[in-house]
């Protein structure tokens, strides 16, 4: 028996990027629709209409958007790099570098990098927010300014819970499955395909990295957010395992939800945004520094990886 060969295995890597694309797009609006119809049972037949609703008052409503949050996250970051993964290579594991068993050296190396970059990135934001538009594209900037805040409201609401369950869902919504699927999907996939038309592993980084930090629609947190794109991607190429970026990422938003559940079981008077915030020059610099150096180490390490990303 003749075994055939993968239908997108021979494209052009720009038909292989449109093609990652569309697939995103049938996989989310398909979660979206199973999603509905699923929450009807639990939710009542008014569920289209509490999604679009701005009632963050409404504990009902915060349920279903939970809810909701998980399924399009399936369907957005999970399903279309399988999916494609399959179509591309037949190999899943192996195109998406999930069988490359990480160093737990690496791992540790890179969770310290993500800590001590916190006074850079923070330094980051601050130049970020110093952008201002041009008059002629103040709508643009308003527009911008309200979509964060919308979003960081919610997102204020999701953290916000004082049951060890809600903190749970919390882990498994803002860190594991992001952790997993946007490493899958923007180094995973992403990285690779750019990496395959540039022909240049830096450019891949970047780009992927730049997409990373777009994806969320936060124009006032682009720079942190690229730079963290770019520590991942780099973490990636230089390791061969996804999971290495994979465990940092989820670190990362773990930490997040974490603090924010210490922070409201105990009534401390501190916020999410002054977590690892400083106005010491010294300080970020020495933050850089030492990512600098952490990364250095993790470079030099690469010698001993077999198949790492780069070589492709």
């Amino acid at each position: 028996m003749i075994k055939s060969e993968p239908l997108l295995k021979y494209f052009p890597t720009y038909l292989k990027l449109l093609s990652f694309g569309i697939l995103i797009l049938i996989c989310l609006l398909f979660t979206l629709l199973i999603g509905i119809l699923t929450a009807i049972p639990f939710f009542g037949t008014g569920v289209l209409e509490n999604i679009t609703s701005i009632d963050y008052s409404n504990p009902e409503t915060i349920s279903l958007l939970k809810y909701m949050q998980i399924i399009n996250q399936l369907g957005l970051f999970i399903l279309p790099p399988v999916i494609f993964a399959f179509l591309v290579n037949r190999n899943i594991p192996g195109y998406l570098k999930l069988n490359q068993k990480p160093k737990l050296l690496l791992i540790i190396i890179g969770t310290f990098i993500i800590f001590a970059a916190m006074p850079f990135l923070h330094w980051l934001s601050n130049i970020n927010e110093m952008i201002k538009f041009p008059e002629f594209l103040s709508w643009l900037e308003n527009w911008m300014i309200e979509s964060e805040e919308q979003a960081a409201e919610l997102t204020e609401i999701f953290l916000n819970v004082n049951t060890f369950n809600g903190f749970l869902f919390n882990i498994l919504m803002i860190a594991i499955i992001p952790g997993i699927g946007e490493e899958l999907l923007f180094r995973g996939v992403l990285l690779r395909l750019f990496k395959e038309w540039t022909k240049n592993i830096h450019w891949a980084v970047f780009i992927s990295a730049v997409l990373f930090s777009a994806f969320h629609l936060q124009f006032y947190g682009f720079l942190p957010r690229l730079m963290l794109g770019i520590l991942l991607g780099y973490m990636f190429v230089w390791t061969g395992s996804i999971w290495v970026p994979i465990f940092i990422h989820f670190i990362n938003n773990a930490a997040a939800v974490i603090f924010v559940y210490i922070v409201n079981k105990n009534k401390l008077d501190t916020n999410l945004e002054s977590f690892g915030a400083t106005d010491n020059l010294w300080l970020i610099i020495g933050s850089f520094l030492f990512v600098a150096v952490l990364l250095t180490v993790i470079y030099k390490k690469r010698g001993n990886i077999q198949n790492d990303i780069s070589s492709y």
